[in-house]
């Protein structure tokens, strides 16, 4: 130690020599010393997955706490979820080693409220004990789970006293308990589709956003996007148990972005739940997609309540007559050789029709076709079938031709007017392509019509990041360097995938990579960052995404936040923020040393000459001392 002080004494005489201090620079000194932070935590801090019946114990632990001397603590959790078994006080630690507070001691409060779900702890050491110091447990609790939920393990209330009796300044940090799996909610446009062509330009309509079936919602957001030359929102109404004030509604030209949340004491909403009703003006003809994404719902725990697949909305003020597959795409990577399933062929706003034909082809090599079926319409019977099928082409043509008596037929809603089976072959892919479509009405003349085409697989797409690392130093000076490993990997069964990872720094990309890669096979990419320009203090999370590729089925693992930089300023060599006396050691304790000595800090090389620490790097560090992150 008397070594330690003579090296400051000396440092601080040099510094003197250089650049003069002022009184309120060494006051500034002793006002940010670095100190850790004292926490009370639980520990474990989560339980999960227990069934009922189970035991499980926890800790409660006071962390790094200087001059402790007495404590009052109160701890709660959900006593219709856990019931309370034993517990053990921790006090002192000449009987607990890994306890706190030191003998003699003066229990206060050791009261357990099984009922109600609390327990109180307040104990005191009484002179001439000594202050404790440290990290050490205050009480472990054994519960035993009760049913299926979820309960905070909560420290309620929690003083902290030295031995002046000031309140030590801390913060906790709660647990948490929950063995309840939430089931995937449905979230959807309401109405799905509306297509009237008596919805002209000036008229407007009206949207619902709503969830079915939900428990414990307590905050929402969801983003829209339409055809902003077709329809513009004039209204946007969101769910009146969601105060003002705790809503947001952005617009910008074919988007709309609307969040809600609820705060304690409110209750959390289930149910059938209206999210937003919206209410959009025509400005044209046409149709639009209502597209339906970024759909995030939290619970009253703020953990992600899982979704399906939103359903979109369709908006068409002109009758569009389509002949379509259905389903439009079949992916069932499960699916094995042998295995059959059926398709259909569909038709929408079909008016007064009287005929229709098709010719569905499909990959040989991945399907055979075993049949097809005409379904009646209106169990009408006065109409002919031709049905020929080529296995070895691979198609299917069909022609469905109605007669007197039969009236025409029209079918508005999507309906299936033929079911065809098929057979897997191989493992693959292949489009259902419909070819020389047509309808006519009674007098043969022909329906204007769209086609939409289906696509089978019986493969898995998937990609995904893995794993993002700084693998070089992450707290660094403006110009420097930083090294980043980013590693992919397609999750796919059979389809090799060529995709971009985009590297980011917060929302700001770093750099674009094109990759190819086997299937459940992954590679590691190595970007180098280059942080000229960027202003110090500032921290930046990193971030990896790979681009979708078609089809893919899980895109959630497209993204990976794994990382974090901090550029520093110049001089700030240990990076903690302010430029103070341990920057200035940094340099003087390897004054004169070059590049290649076994001590040798780059951080510390300041100033040119570079590779060596000199009287330049030493000024550069003191002139900006004193200098801190705001």
């Amino acid at each position: 130690m008397c070594t330690l002080f003579k090296k400051l004494n000396h440092l601080l005489l040099l510094i003197m020599t250089l650049a003069p201090l002022s009184m309120a620079a060494t006051k500034s000194m002793t006002a940010y010393a670095v100190t850790d932070s004292t926490v009370v935590f639980i520990d474990p801090s989560s339980i999960r997955d227990l069934q009922p019946q189970a035991t499980f114990s926890i800790a409660l632990k006071i962390g790094n706490v200087t001059n402790l001397y007495g404590l009052d603590i109160q701890f709660k959790w959900d006593p219709t979820i856990l019931e309370y078994i034993n517990h053990t006080v921790k006090i002192p630690v000449e009987t607990y080693p890994d306890g706190v507070l030191h003998n003699p001691i003066l229990p206060i409060k050791d009261e357990v409220n099984a009922t109600g779900g609390t327990y109180w702890v307040a104990y005191a050491s009484m002179s001439p004990a000594a202050p404790f110091n440290g990290t050490g447990t205050v009480f472990e609790l054994t519960l035993k789970v009760k049913g299926i939920g979820r309960s905070l393990l909560e420290i309620s209330s929690c003083d902290l006293a030295d031995m002046d009796g000031t309140p030590i300044p801390h913060t906790n940090q709660n647990g948490y308990f929950s063995n309840y799996v939430p089931q995937p909610v449905n979230i959807a446009v309401s109405p799905p589709k509306i297509i009237d062509s008596t919805l002209t330009p000036s008229h407007n309509f009206t949207i619902n956003i709503s969830v079915e079936n939900i428990i414990d919602l307590y905050g929402f957001n969801f983003s829209l996007s339409y055809n902003s030359s077709l329809i513009e929102p004039t209204s946007i109404q969101i769910n009146q148990a969601f105060p003002p004030s705790q809503t947001v509604k952005l617009q910008q030209e074919g988007d709309i972005r609307i969040e809600g949340w609820l705060q304690p004491p409110a209750p959390s909403l289930s149910g059938n739940i209206t999210l937003a009703t919206i209410e959009f003006h025509i400005n044209s003809t046409g149709a639009t997609v209502l597209d339906l994404y970024n759909v995030q719902l939290k619970d009253s725990f703020n953990e992600a309540i899982p979704t399906n697949e939103p359903v979109d909305g369709y908006f068409n003020n002109m009758l569009i007559t389509r002949m379509l597959v259905s389903p439009s795409e079949l992916i069932d990577p499960k699916m094995k050789l042998g295995d059959t399933f059926p398709i259909s062929i569909a038709l929408e706003n079909a008016i007064d029709m009287y005929d229709y034909a098709f010719k569905l082809s499909y990959d040989t090599n991945v399907l055979n076709c075993l049949g097809a079926v005409v379904i009646p319409q209106t169990n009408e019977t006065h109409f002919t079938t031709q049905i020929q099928i080529n296995d070895t082409a691979g198609t299917v043509w069909v022609y469905v031709q109605y007669y007197p008596p039969a009236n025409p037929i029209t079918i508005q809603q999507p309906q299936n007017v033929t079911q065809i089976i098929f057979q897997v072959q191989n493992y693959g892919q292949t489009p259902l392509t419909l070819n020389e479509t047509r309808i006519s009405d009674q007098n043969g003349n022909l329906i204007s019509h769209e086609v939409e085409n289906g696509f089978f697989a019986t493969l898995m797409r998937d990609v995904a990041i893995v794993s993002v690392k700084v693998v070089s130093q992450n707290i660094v000076y403006p110009g420097r360097i930083v090294t980043i490993e980013v590693v992919a990997m397609n999750r796919g069964n059979m389809t090799t995938e060529t995709f971009n990872v985009t590297l980011y720094a917060n929302n700001t990309s770093i750099e674009v990579k094109t990759v190819t890669v086997e299937p459940w096979s992954n590679i590691t990419l190595t970007y180098y960052w280059n942080t000229t320009g960027l202003t110090p203090c500032s921290n930046f999370t990193i971030s990896a995404k790979a681009s979708e590729v078609p089809y893919e089925l899980d895109v959630n693992n497209n993204i990976y936040y794994d990382s974090w930089v901090k550029i520093k300023m110049i001089g700030d060599i240990n990076g903690d923020g302010i430029i103070d006396i341990y920057d200035v050691v940094e340099v003087t304790s390897i004054y004169y040393h070059k590049l290649g000595d076994p001590d040798w800090n780059p951080d510390a090389d300041l100033a040119p000459p570079w590779g060596i620490i000199d009287i330049f790097d030493l000024v550069t560090v003191s002139s900006k001392y004193g200098q801190k992150c705001s």
